[in-house]
């Protein structure tokens, strides 16, 4: 069965550089393939980089219409979303459209005609769930963290005042946001099976376990690893201040002890947007290659002899590290960049919470950069057979919704 869906997603989903872009682009994309029609809607903030010359037509592959909508900074926008505090989180105020904007979409969609409303992440749910209730719709949620956990996190992981003051205001009345859209949803796919438990054991049931998945490409490294360039190599977000603490526990106290150890070690470090706060940090290590807004994780991840993930706190599943799981490389990683996996997927990365264990996993993996055995059973559960299960259980809600509406007809 296919369908017609509308999603809403956060921002643009492409280039899928990082993060929730991966694993809202490349689902995205094994849905159109499979002959689901999709529209999305999306957000974008004068803070964001500049779209990547091919996003358009990119996207026109996926979504038959995209509309992108403007999170405005002007003064009336400004004060606008401090009225909307009363009401929503900072992240679900920016996205309220305005009354014209809203009249449009809703008319819009209504002549689409959806079978579904997916919210890919929570903060387009005013939005959402408005749509909904024109077309009369289920809603269905993409987790990708325990967003009220993840903030706090944020919070604790920056130093910056500034900073710290804009995550604070963001983690404002988030929680019982982040509840009452999970509870009020018809279904739930959650990145990580921790935060399937943790909302489970808080009485939301109507939830599951959801990976990441990579259709059509799994396995994209060929490179042999005497050819790869790179030793060593990480891709992720350079703004986030928990990517950022765990950058700087790496630079500061791992990468001396791999100087010293071995110092002939060659590092490539990709991300998007880097913050000054990160060109500062690579500053102190010229003998990593500093590579911003990599077009994708492709070209840094296949030539890594081993990759690495230095994250040191955060919710749900690190998305870096699916990601790192197509490459046929050693993976190291903190228990933290390994969390929300099973037993089966978590044997696949070497796993280490300090400088010196981290440093000697690397130089370890370096002597043989090979990958685990089961590498190709692990990846498996990301690519036609994670797409296929997702398919089939947004079928299945789509069904049980209008099969309700007709017990609802008959009496």
């Amino acid at each position: 069965m296919t369908g017609r869906l509308i999603v809403l997603t956060i921002d643009q989903p492409y280039p899928p550089n990082y993060g929730h872009k991966v694993d809202q682009y490349h689902r995205w994309r094994g849905f159109a393939a499979n002959g689901w029609t999709l529209r999305l809607i999306c957000w974008r903030s004068p803070q964001d980089p500049p779209a990547a010359p091919d996003a358009e037509a990119k996207l026109a592959e996926v979504f038959d219409r995209v509309d992108e909508l403007p999170i405005g900074y002007d003064f009336s926008s400004m004060l606008r979303r401090l009225c909307l505090l009363l009401c929503y989180p900072s992240h679900v105020a920016s996205r309220v459209p305005h009354a014209a904007t809203r009249r449009r979409l809703i008319a819009e969609a209504r002549e689409f005609a959806p079978d579904a409303i997916i919210l890919d992440g929570i903060y387009g749910g005013v939005l959402g769930s408005d749509l909904a209730r024109a077309c009369g719709v289920p809603v269905i949620v993409r987790g990708h963290n325990i967003e009220h956990v993840y903030f706090a996190g944020q919070v604790r992981a920056t130093a910056n005042i500034a900073r710290k003051f804009k995550w604070s205001l963001a983690l404002l009345g988030l929680k019982r946001y982040e509840s009452a859209v999970l509870r009020q949803a018809d279904w739930t796919f959650d990145i990580s099976a921790d935060d399937v438990r943790f909302w489970q054991d808080r009485g939301i049931t109507r939830i599951s376990w959801s990976p990441t998945v990579y259709p059509g490409d799994v396995c994209t490294n060929i490179i042999d690893p005497g050819q790869r360039q790179f030793d060593v190599a990480y891709i992720g977000n350079l703004r986030l201040p928990n990517n950022l603490a765990g950058l700087t526990w790496f630079v500061r106290e791992v990468l001396p002890l791999l100087r010293a150890a071995r110092p002939e070690t060659t590092y490539c470090f990709a991300g998007a947007n880097p913050s000054p706060e990160a060109i500062r940090l690579f500053a102190e290590a010229p003998e990593i290659t500093l590579v911003p807004d990599a077009p994708s994780a492709d070209e840094i991840l296949k030539n890594g002899r081993v990759l690495v993930n230095p994250i040191l706190s955060g919710s749900g599943v690190n998305v870096k590290s699916i990601d790192m799981l197509r490459y046929d490389a050693p993976i190291v990683t903190t228990a933290i960049g390994a969390q929300g996996f099973d037993e089966t997927i978590r044997g696949e990365f070497t796993v280490c919470n300090d400088a010196p264990g981290f440093a000697a996993a690397i130089i370890a993996a370096l002597a043989d950069p090979r990958p685990p055995a089961g590498r190709e059973a692990a990846r498996a559960l990301f690519g036609s057979a994670g797409l296929e299960a997702q398919m089939a259980m947004v079928s299945r809600i789509i069904a049980q919704g209008r099969h309700r509406d007709l017990k609802c007809a008959a009496r």
